[in-house]
C-alpha cells in the first residue's frame, strides 16, 4: 500500500495540474474576450455618440428648413395679394378709360 499512495498522490497532482492549466487557459480566453467587449462597447458607444449629434443636427437643419418655408410661403403670399390689388387697380383703370360718360376724376 505505501507504493501505491505516493503513485495515487502523484496521479492527483497531475490531475489537478492539468485541470488548473485547463482554468488557466479559459481565464486567459475569458480576459481576451472581456478585453474584445471592452473595444465593441467602446466603439458602440463613440457611434451612438456621433448618430446622436448627427440627429441632433438634422433636426436643427429642419426646423431651419421649415422656418425658411414658412417665411418663403408668407413672402409668397404678400406677393399674390400685392399681384391682386394691382390687377384690381388695372382692372378700375380699364373700366375707367372705356368709359365713354367718364368724369375728370377716376373712381375708387
Amino acid at each position: 500500500m505505501t507504493n501505491s499512495q505516493p503513485e495515487d498522490l502523484t496521479t492527483r497532482v497531475a490531475t489537478i495540474e492539468e485541470q488548473l492549466e485547463q482554468v488557466l487557459e479559459s481565464l486567459d480566453l475569458i480576459g481576451t474576450i472581456q478585453n474584445g467587449v471592452r473595444v465593441e462597447v467602446r466603439a458602440t458607444s463613440q457611434s451612438t455618440a456621433r448618430l446622436e449629434r448627427t440627429v441632433r443636427q438634422l433636426a436643427e437643419i429642419s426646423a431651419r428648413t421649415q422656418s425658411a418655408v414658412v417665411r418663403q410661403q408668407e413672402t409668397i403670399n404678400q406677393q399674390q395679394e400685392t399681384m391682386n390689388q394691382q390687377q384690381e387697380n388695372i382692372e378700375r383703370i380699364l373700366t375707367y378709360l372705356e368709359n365713354p360718360n367718364r368724369g375728370d376724376t377716376m373712381p375708387n
